[in-house]
């Protein structure tokens, strides 16, 4: 039981954890060009809050995904399917964030929330990728097969 906990975890804190940096890395460039729009200096100081919004929100979407995307949970889903339930259970968590953005009166909102939109498309591009890679992996395989009863 512990070995699995153990192989189901690693990959999913890996994955939270680059969506983090991301996001941290994403609001500093977002911040530096946003400050160049304002012409305001940008301080590269991250508010706590967002930091945690930050943390929270990768280790959700990092959960999210194992379940969703990974044949763990779901099974037999096809990939619009688990999308679109990924994308739908996601939705309270981006509202709490975008609420915690009209509660706090910053900035350097705009960046943070930047940074964040730019995570969701990077999440569905990787998302799109592994549909393309799994059907051609699909193709390749009943390809074989094809071969292999022609064959036989």
């Amino acid at each position: 039981m512990m070995k699995k906990i153990i192989a189901l975890s690693v990959p999913l804190k890996a994955f939270a954890a680059m969506l983090f940096s991301g996001m941290m890395i994403l609001y500093m460039v977002s911040g530096t060009v946003y400050s160049m729009f304002i012409e305001e200096v940008f301080s590269f100081s991250i508010p706590f809050v967002f930091a945690l919004q930050g943390m929270v929100l990768s280790m959700v979407i990092s959960i999210m995904w194992g379940v969703f995307f990974s044949d763990v949970v779901i099974k037999k889903w096809r990939f619009f399917v688990r999308y679109l339930a990924f994308k739908l259970s996601l939705l309270p968590f981006l509202a709490l964030c975008f609420y915690t953005f009209l509660a706090i009166p910053s900035q350097w909102v705009v960046p943070w929330f930047v940074a964040l939109v730019t995570i969701m498309l990077f999440i569905f591009v990787i998302a799109a990728l592994n549909e393309v890679v799994l059907r051609r992996a699909g193709k390749h395989y009943t390809e074989a097969l094809k071969a292999y009863k022609a064959f036989n």
